[in-house]
């Protein structure tokens, strides 16, 4: 699994949440701003939005993007498991 971009992250918040609403309301978020985010019209997020957007994954801003990069990091170029 490659690293996620910001769309990305948006995507896995509704799924996580169910609907963009929801995933907006968990994030405390305006919900035209996590539609901003997660059709690309916001390509560099401040900080503080992205924050938000860890809130919703039940994570810090730091823990998000650990959970990001161990992503890359347990996956083979060819896409196969680390230790697989």
């Amino acid at each position: 699994m490659a690293i996620m971009d910001v769309p990305q992250l948006v995507e896995g918040l509704i799924r996580i949440h169910g609907s963009p609403s929801k995933a907006a309301r968990a994030c405390e978020m305006p919900e035209g701003t996590l539609y901003k985010l997660r059709v690309g019209e916001r390509k560099h997020p401040r900080s503080d939005t992205l924050e938000l957007l860890a809130r919703g994954y039940g994570k810090s801003l730091s823990e998000m993007f650990a959970m990001n990069e161990g992503a890359e990091d347990d996956t083979h170029a060819n896409g196969d498991k680390a230790g697989a």
